[in-house]
């Protein structure tokens, strides 16, 4: 009872101000501009793009946010459109509170917020030009406010269909799009939950809030002790026919800093509690809550980042999915609608990505192997983490290091138990250390594979021991001269150890894919987790070695040396070669074909120094050895710095490379596969879940230039003459989300079902976004044909999901 009464006296409080402030507007200058902007010059058929309602307010003065509070009123939009051209919901900038005498508390914009409606015109859209108008209706307030009406309109030409639309006040919608919440947080994880999680028509019920924040950082709470620094704060969207009482925060913890003096934060796990009720006169039906949550987070170094906010939303009326939610929770539009009224929604945007319920058609994960390991809770990862790690010695990849290392093994079969047990034990350790690298990245959420200076690193290593492998150079320390005995025996276990650290190098060229989905994996665990499942992919893959060594006469089935030990490590140095090719490919998507063909010549000079290493023999003294070596390591190093650093500067021409993919992405959403010229559209949750609202069928393809079973699946079944027919017949529209660069966006989308890393392929039935199928990791032509038959045609008359 207590927060109808409350809600309605605020109710009427900001209903009687909007009255009065009407009878006294038109004594008044408008308080705000306000003007109709589009993202693009002219439209492209079937082409998605942005309206922005852009306010200009006076010093002073504000507008409301889409629930403004105890008191006040959003705006209010009417469009008038063409016919053919769909809008979709209003977005809203993040808002700040506004505490006013009486304890009334409202949710505010002032500045130049703009208020963005993504606008999708139909595939067949005629006419050369087109005049999209919106009737605006806002109250503005200051020490009074004042009800203002403006309408606004703007002309944008119409394109032939497939042409490059060109971007329009760009810096307008950057800026405007910056100033949104974003889905996930690398600072933080939401997890929204309700208790009791079904709610009826008069219940009360707790909304929680558990908020995880990462180590080595902290955010402020919600009363900090500076006026500078940003409280920790809930929005709640308006759910109509549901009340809130206020947010309850944890304690916080204090902590006193020699210049700021005390201040007040939040660290670790919190949990954040609002008493809610659902009015008794609601009809029934689904009630989705959300918001967002805002905070402004520092590392514990004293660092502090921007202020920030991130989405949440849950559903009511679904416990399952609601606990299943994670930090990579978005909010997402509600269907477009043609004309009419676009006010504050009336009811709240739809369930995420992270709340869908994929049904599996091809392929169960959960009862294959992995599912098996993930049932069997950490023990079952770790024992999968061993198998992944033992699996790295059967691939192609590893098996010319692979092939001198069990001729190391042949060579001193005759020796003495002790000295084999040894190098075996160097070489697991090499092995095993270079996991725990990997872990110790994966615990900070890096992917070597998504960093061009990491993949140029590694086809650098792959190219020097091909070239040994070739005769250029040798890795194996000779063994002589008997007066160097002891000195060889170290250094012995020392190239041991060497080698052993370079295997899993040679074995991700082959296993980035699965190595990919280990560091997606990893960054969704806590670090320690992280670096021991790494842990013991290296003592599966160093396990072979440490019991040949300890067994060496388990290696008598082997040949005898002969001359065929050469040949064989020639050809395997070829193969290795090969394997260069197929590690560098995926620059040519990260820094474009020029920089591949700088790298291509920053190998040349590798090899130079390979060479050079090549020239050194025991006949030289130990100066002009050493000279030698420092000669090809200065190559080596003065190109690399010549090259990446001057010639064709790595960093910049990377973030360049994003930046012209972006703009491709802004400018047109459609992306021709020449093979099978499927007009991928560039993926967001939010397109899509409008797309499925609005009666059409869709299908996603989550991949990347690195993964080997997102080229598989699509040389088998998707870039198919036939699946190109098939999508024809049903009008089903292809979105693709690539993770290449490691987008938080994607992973977010990937994370949402589960899966570490691509690929992942989704088919939507029109009109169900939450019921997506999900496709087996690799699956074949008819598979795919048969999960369309069954998601069945797009309602609507749709843009064709192949170019013309």
């Amino acid at each position: 009872m207590k927060l109808r009464i409350c809600s309605g006296i605020a109710v009427a409080w900001g209903v009687s101000v909007f009255a009065a402030a009407g009878a006294s507007a038109s004594d008044s200058a408008p308080k705000a501009k306000v003007s109709l902007l589009s993202s693009v010059e002219a439209v492209a058929p079937g082409k998605a793009f942005d309206l922005g309602i852009y306010f200009q307010l006076e010093s002073g003065w504000n507008i409301y946010w889409q629930n403004p509070g105890d008191s006040g009123l959003a705006p209010r939009v009417t469009w008038t459109l063409p016919d053919g051209v769909a809008v979709g919901e209003l977005q809203f900038p993040i808002p700040n509170r506004h505490h006013s005498p009486g304890d009334i508390v409202t949710n505010i914009l002032s500045g130049d917020p703009m208020l963005i409606a993504q606008v999708t015109p139909a595939a067949d859209l005629k006419g050369d030009s087109l005049r999209l108008r919106a009737d605006v209706t806002y109250l503005v307030c200051s020490d009074k406010c004042i009800r203002e009406q403006a309408t606004v309109s703007v002309d944008v030409g119409v394109l032939a269909r497939g042409a490059e639309t060109v971007e329009a006040n760009a810096n307008l919608f950057r800026r405007a799009r910056r100033s949104l919440p974003k889905s996930t947080s690398k600072s933080l994880t939401v997890t929204p939950r309700l208790s009791p999680p079904t709610l009826t028509s008069g219940s009360k019920f707790t909304f929680e809030l558990d908020v995880k924040i990462k180590r080595g950082m902290h955010i402020q709470s919600d009363t900090p002790t500076l006026d500078s620094l940003i409280p920790a704060d809930v929005f709640l969207y308006r759910t109509p026919g549901v009340f809130f009482e206020k947010a309850v925060y944890p304690k916080a913890k204090m902590r006193r800093d020699k210049y700021l003096g005390n201040l007040s934060e939040f660290a670790g796990k919190i949990t954040i509690k609002i008493a809610g009720e659902v009015d008794g006169g609601r009809e029934a039906g689904p009630i989705r809550i959300g918001g967002l949550f805002r905070y402004q987070a520092c590392t514990d170094k004293g660092n502090c980042l921007p202020p920030a906010a991130v989405s949440f939303s849950v559903d009511a009326m679904g416990a399952k999915r609601a606990e299943a939610m994670s930090g990579a929770t978005s909010v997402t539009t509600a269907a477009p609608i043609a004309r009419g009224d676009s006010s504050t929604p009336e009811i709240l945007p739809s369930a995420s990505a992270a709340t869908t319920d994929p049904v599996n058609t091809t392929g169960n994960d959960e009862v294959g192997l992995e599912g098996f390991f993930r049932k069997s809770g950490l023990l079952g990862l770790l024992a999968g983490c061993f198998l992944y790690g033992l699996f790295i010695n059967a691939t192609p990849c590893v098996l010319p290091l692979l092939s001198i290392k069990v001729l190391g093994f042949v060579q001193q079969a005759h020796e003495s138990r002790k000295r084999t047990l040894v190098l075996g034990l160097a070489f697991g350790a090499g092995v095993l250390l270079f996991f725990v690298i990997l872990g110790l990245l994966a615990a900070q959420g890096k992917n070597v594979l998504q960093y061009p200076a990491g993949v140029i690193a590694l086809g650098a290593v792959v190219m020097a021991l091909s070239l040994s492998m070739l005769g250029v150079y040798t890795l194996q320390v000779p063994t002589a001269a008997a007066s160097m005995e002891a000195k060889f025996q170290r250094e012995g276990v020392v190239s041991s150890f060497g080698k052993g650290a370079l295997a899993p190098v040679l074995g991700f060229a082959c296993t980035g894919p699965l190595l990919a989905g280990a560091f997606g994996w990893a960054t969704k665990q806590e670090p320690h987790i992280a670096v021991l499942a790494f842990v013991f992919a290296g003592l599966g893959m160093a396990s072979p070695y440490v019991l040949l060594g300890a067994n060496p006469n388990w290696l008598s089935f082997l040949p005898k040396p002969g001359n065929w030990m050469i040949t064989f490590e020639r050809i395997m140095g070829f193969l290795l070669m090969g394997m260069v090719i197929w590690l560098l490919h995926p620059l040519v998507y990260h820094i474009g074909a020029e920089g591949l063909e700088w790298t291509l010549a920053f190998l040349v000079f590798v090899a130079m120094a390979c060479w050079i290493w090549g020239k050194i023999d025991l006949s030289m003294s130990t100066v002009v050895r050493w000279k030698y070596r420092a000669g090809a390591g200065a190559l080596v190093l003065s190109t690399g710095v010549l090259i990446f650093g001057v010639m064709y500067p790595l960093g910049e021409n990377v973030a360049a490379q994003r930046a012209a993919r972006t703009a491709l992405a802004a400018g047109s959403a459609a992306v021709v596969s020449p093979s099978a010229k499927i007009a991928w559209q560039t993926w967001s949750q939010r397109a899509v879940e409008d797309a499925v609202r609005g009666g059409s069928t869709v299908f996603v393809d989550f991949t990347s230039v690195y993964c080997t079973n997102c080229k598989v699946n699509k040389k088998l079944a998707i870039n198919r003459d036939e699946t190109v027919a098939k999508m024809e017949a049903l009008r089903i529209i292809p979105f693709q989300a690539d993770f290449s660069d490691g987008d938080e966006d994607v992973f977010a989308g990937l994370q949402a079902f589960d899966v570490p890393g691509p690929p992942l392929n989704l088919i939507y039935p029109a009109g169900k976004p939450n019921k997506p199928i999900k496709l087996a990791t690799l699956f074949t032509l008819a598979e795919l044909l048969d999960a369309f038959d069954r998601a069945g045609p797009s309602h609507v008359k749709s843009a064709s999901s192949v170019s013309p």
